[in-house]
């Protein structure tokens, strides 16, 4: 499936002051997803997998996890529709919403986010359903995002061959 070139998600805007009171910044919406997806219920399934997880990854700010502290748990039980998050938050994430850490990670994974949820679930991928089992093939590519990508096991075994060849010259 093709990504549609007039695709675009909401830049993440500067607080602004306005009559005293500080506005809420928004990151992304449903509504970034919504023409290409045909209905709010599968519009709402890359930014709810999003949501969910920077849950599991503890990247939501204090404020958030306090004020969604039921839809939190059922997150963390992997309970009910991978969505429901969201939704309970107004289908809308705020740069408010997350940890400093947080914020650095949707800033840098989220242009990358339409990408990776069309290629991980094409040909059709607004049509699959909001199931755990989907979230974790998507969550198996965001964590690269996030951690990086995982070295090769013969990296791993050429360092500990280094060391058990080093250790063993010590006893000789």
């Amino acid at each position: 499936m093709g990504y549609p070139g007039s695709f675009q998600f909401c830049a993440i805007e500067e607080l602004s002051i306005v009559d005293g009171r500080k506005l809420m910044s928004v990151v992304a919406t449903v509504d970034d997803y919504l023409q290409e997806a045909g209905a709010l219920d599968k519009a709402m399934l890359p930014l709810g997998f999003f949501l969910a997880f920077c849950a599991q990854h503890r990247l939501l700010s204090q404020e958030f996890t306090q004020q969604r502290a039921e839809q939190l748990s059922a997150v963390r039980l992997q309970e009910g529709r991978v969505t429901t998050l969201f939704a309970a938050h107004g289908a809308t994430l705020y740069a408010d919403d997350f940890t400093p850490q947080g914020l650095e990670f949707v800033r840098g994974y989220l242009p990358q986010l339409h990408a990776d949820f069309a290629q991980t679930f094409e040909p059709d991928c607004f049509e699959i359903e909001d199931a755990w089992s989907n979230y974790q093939q998507l969550a198996d590519v965001m964590i690269r995002h996030l951690l990086g990508q995982p070295r090769s096991a013969h990296t791993s075994r050429g360092i500990w061959s280094t060391i058990t060849t080093r250790v063993a010259r010590l006893w000789r």
